[in-house]
């Protein structure tokens, strides 16, 4: 991933958007199990080393393993070895600090999936065992922020897209899409800084718009420490 500092300005909305939505972290339970007591965190650099670059089977199919995501919990689940090492999947064991940049990092909770492609647009992305999606995409591009974040999602057909937090090279925006017949709730941090495009995507079928909100304000804050 680029290095640029896109985070600095991602940073200055989760400001302003912790005042917007403090009452939903109040009351959301799944603020609460984000927290962890655990603090033996494991990098999971060393992970993804085990996979590399030596997988040839991954050539040509990245569209599929960036849909992959957007699938069930149990789906992933299902997976064997192969497949997981395939589309660069791997299940975490424990709290795991999840390199974001750089110098940033996210923390997530046993039994989640993380992967990690390094393609064209699709960084990381996260599976939490409650069903939560994580995305990070990343590109250049000179396109308006919206756009571009159209652009990315643009085979979920989202929808109800509102702008909750705006300002000219960063947003934070809610949204809602079909997929294989339920409706997921979806909200995202956008910014745009030197020609660098960063999408940081939170989306659940289950969760409603406050409880996803908060949840990924406790992802967004991490970054911040």
């Amino acid at each position: 991933m680029n290095d640029k500092p896109v985070w600095k300005t991602i940073l200055s909305v989760a400001v302003c958007l912790l005042a917007v939505i403090r009452l939903a972290i109040t009351c959301s339970k799944s603020s609460d199990r984000s927290s962890y007591s655990d603090t033996s965190y494991q990098n999971t650099n060393s992970i993804f080393e085990r996979y590399g670059n030596n997988s040839k089977d991954i050539q040509g199919n990245d569209s599929k393993s960036n849909d992959l995501f957007y699938e069930n919990y149990d789906s992933i689940n299902k997976l064997n070895d192969a497949q997981k090492a395939i589309f660069r999947v791997v299940k975490v064991k424990s709290d795991t600090l999840v390199p974001i940049d750089i110098t940033s990092k996210i923390n997530v909770e046993p039994k989640s999936f993380i992967q990690k492609n390094h393609d064209d647009s699709l960084q990381i992305a996260v599976k939490l065992p409650d069903n939560t999606s994580i995305f990070l995409h990343s590109y250049s591009s000179k396109e308006d922020i919206m756009n571009n974040f159209k652009a990315v999602k643009q085979k979920r057909n989202i929808e109800n897209i509102k702008v909750k937090v705006d300002d000219p090279d960063s947003k934070f925006v809610s949204y809602t899409y079909q997929y294989k017949g339920k409706k997921y709730n979806g909200c995202a941090l956008l910014a745009t800084e030197s020609g660098q495009f960063t999408s940081f995507e939170f989306e659940n079928s289950k969760l409603s718009k406050e409880e996803l909100q908060a949840k990924a304000i406790t992802f967004i804050t991490q970054i911040s420490k």
